[in-house]
């Protein structure tokens, strides 16, 4: 006869791991979509942007595995551009948010290649840091094809805010640019994440923007990059204190403390500071 008995603590054992292993699975899955919802707030264009694109802007159409992408490409006086500024913003704004600031943008030959994230505004897709860099280059390859030149014989800069300051950064580590312009930058996501949630929490993101890296990485690829920041001393978002430990890390980057601004308001406060910067 068979002693059932003893199998019988080795099937509970094995159904108590599979629970275990079921419900950690369960629970990687929600933490997954979870930090993307954290990270990312993607919204279509509202009514209030009908008119948002200026007179000289144009919608740059191109597509990246099979999902349709529209970006915005606010051209200077010149049919070719002294220099093209890509333009990336905060989590929760849309690329048109930029023509606010642009509105007060001295008339010259730079232009302005704004480009939403993958989900946001008119783009399919969905954000990762992966996809938001393909996104990025293809926006840009299609505006070199419009503009019948290529990369080597244009200028390139790039600006973004918050999260878009990341993404900048990361731009600059792929394409060779003069300059770079951050606004409320973290030091890394999973800093930041810590900040907010504490550091266990932290190192269980799936993914997570380096700005110390990508700084170093802008500047191999090119060593005369000039790059400064932007930072309110109200941040209570991104805590100034993450810009001014980039701008000690990495001496040539210049640092501009904007007393008295959040992490919006800097947008504004600091908007005659940062046009003069992206000018001298």
């Amino acid at each position: 006869m068979h002693d059932s008995s003893r199998r019988t603590p080795t099937r509970k054992g094995v159904r108590f791991f599979f629970g275990v292993f079921l419900l950690l699975l369960i629970a990687l899955s929600i933490l997954y979509f979870k930090q993307h919802a954290l990270v990312y707030h993607p919204r279509p264009y509202g009514e209030s942007y009908v008119y948002a694109l200026p007179a000289n802007g144009v919608e740059i159409n191109y597509t990246v595995a099979n999902a349709k992408y529209v970006a915005f490409y606010v051209s200077g006086i010149h049919a070719t551009p002294d220099r093209v500024w890509v333009a990336f913003c905060g989590n929760g704004s849309l690329a048109l948010d930029w023509t606010s600031i642009l509105k007060q943008y001295p008339p010259n030959g730079d232009a302005f290649l704004l480009i939403d994230y993958p989900g946001y505004g008119k783009n399919g897709g969905y954000a990762t840091i992966a996809s938001t860099r393909l996104s990025a280059a293809a926006a840009l390859k299609t505006l070199l094809e419009r503009l019948q030149t290529n990369e080597d014989r244009l200028t390139l800069c790039t600006i973004g805010h918050s999260l878009g300051a990341a993404v900048a950064l990361d731009f600059a580590t792929n394409h060779r640019v003069q300059k770079i312009v951050l606004i409320a930058p973290f030091t890394t996501l999973r800093e930041e994440a810590a900040s907010i949630f504490g550091g266990w929490v932290s190192h269980l993101l799936i993914e997570s923007y380096d700005n110390r890296a990508n700084l170093r990485g802008a500047m191999k690829l090119n060593p005369v990059t000039r790059v400064a920041i932007f930072h309110g001393t109200e941040d209570q978002v991104i805590p100034v204190r993450m810009g001014t430990e980039l701008a000690r890390e990495f001496p040539f980057v210049q640092f501009f403390a904007i007393k008295g601004a959040d992490h919006v308001s800097v947008l504004n406060h600091a908007h005659d500071d940062i046009i003069n910067w992206m000018n001298d």
